[in-house]
């Protein structure tokens, strides 16, 4: 009886600047799995420029939204915390 293979699938995946964002895009890789009752789970992880953003889903499509949203984070983080026009850090 022959052994089973052992093979892993990984799909390359693109994120976005938002839902708009196709001039700020970025690639990086999605498994897929099930968790403990067997439901489907996708995990997507991509390199935005020196940073590494993750997020887990049911589907490729709502984890495109999460990545896409993900993206404007890493790319705008550091004045995510500024109250605008004063100046202020919120942090």
């Amino acid at each position: 009886m022959e052994k089973p293979i052992n093979i892993e699938i990984t799909e390359i995946f693109m994120a976005k600047a938002g839902k708009n964002g196709w001039d700020n895009c970025f690639h990086g890789t999605i498994k897929r799995c099930t968790d403990e009752n067997g439901n489907p789970i996708v995990y997507g992880k991509i390199k935005v420029d020196d940073q590494i953003i993750q997020a887990s889903a049911r589907d490729q499509w709502e984890l495109g939204e999460k990545l896409d949203e993900l993206v404007l984070v890493a790319l705008n983080g550091a004045n995510l915390y500024q109250k605008q026009g004063t100046g202020i850090s919120l942090n």
